[in-house]
């Protein structure tokens, strides 16, 4: 299946962010957007299928308009079926971008890829002078509680961050459980869970990002423990990078939240409150 999703997000008069759904088919679904206690607007990404299919070829765009907030999330973990056929392999295109002076906070659940599955996802966002970014990502090492641990066929993921024109992350990665082992101590070791998330605002000098970065690394030290590792990098100009692989989703889940709080008290001063969720 294709299917296409498109959002546009327009502050109107008074800081107020609108909702535009310029576009959508089947299997995605956005009903409204709801204010969140932040201020920011949120809208949540339901995929009706309950899940990515082998067949599926997904496409999803969301453009801010200058100064627009908003809070995107998911209604529940995105689950990638098994491929049927190793001639099948699943994909999701996601293109944004955020105008001057706009904020975008994409904190979706996490990505569960099934035994069998195959599934490539790429990822561009790119931000105008002024605009603002918190992106995480979660990736769970399949349906622990059926026994599924790396038994995913491939899973591949490519992101790039462009700021003001200019690459400042370029993201790749595929993992291949059956062909190479992950427990090694060159990849993921002992642990079954990783997160990444992105921190940036376009135009802040480098002094302000090491500051921002000991900040953080502080907080990253305090949770860090032998079931969970957290640490955090500069990015070449604009931003930091959040990392963190965890034995437990729920571990690195609380990890997390309290990492994503930290980071939006410093770069925006509000309080962090998770999206509600609608089902």
């Amino acid at each position: 299946m294709t299917a296409k999703l498109h959002l546009a997000f327009e502050s109107r008069a008074g800081g107020e962010t609108r909702l535009l759904v310029k576009q959508q088919e089947p299997p995605w679904r956005v009903v409204r957007g709801f204010r969140a206690p932040s201020g920011e607007l949120l809208a949540h990404l339901h995929n009706l299928s309950g899940g990515i299919l082998d067949t599926d070829t997904l496409a999803c765009q969301v453009d801010l308009a200058p100064q627009a907030q908003v809070q995107l999330t998911s209604t529940g973990a995105t689950r990638v079926y098994r491929s049927r056929s190793r001639e099948r392999t699943a994909s999701q295109r996601t293109a944004v971008t955020v105008a001057e002076g706009g904020y975008l906070e994409f904190l979706p659940d996490q990505l569960i890829p099934f035994a069998g599955s195959r599934f490539e996802q790429t990822t561009r966002v790119e931000l105008d002078h002024g605009a603002s970014l918190i992106w995480w990502d979660r990736v769970a090492p399949g349906r622990e509680a059926s026994g599924e641990i790396f038994r995913f066929d491939s899973l591949t993921s490519r992101f790039d961050l462009i700021v003001e024109g200019e690459p400042v992350a370029l993201e790749r990665w595929t993992l291949s459980p059956v062909a190479e082992r992950l427990d090694s101590i060159a990849r993921l070791g002992p642990f079954h869970h990783f997160a990444t998330c992105y921190v940036c605002r376009a135009g802040e000098p480098a002094s302000y990002w090491r500051s921002f970065e000991s900040e953080l690394q502080a907080v990253a030290d305090r949770l860090s423990s032998p079931e969970i590792l957290w640490g955090v990098t500069s990015l070449r100009a604009h931003g930091v990078v959040i990392r963190g692989v965890a034995r437990s989703g729920r571990t690195l889940a609380d990890g997390l939240v309290e990492m994503w709080r930290a980071a939006k008290w410093s770069l925006c001063g509000r309080v962090a409150t998770l999206p509600r969720k609608v089902h």
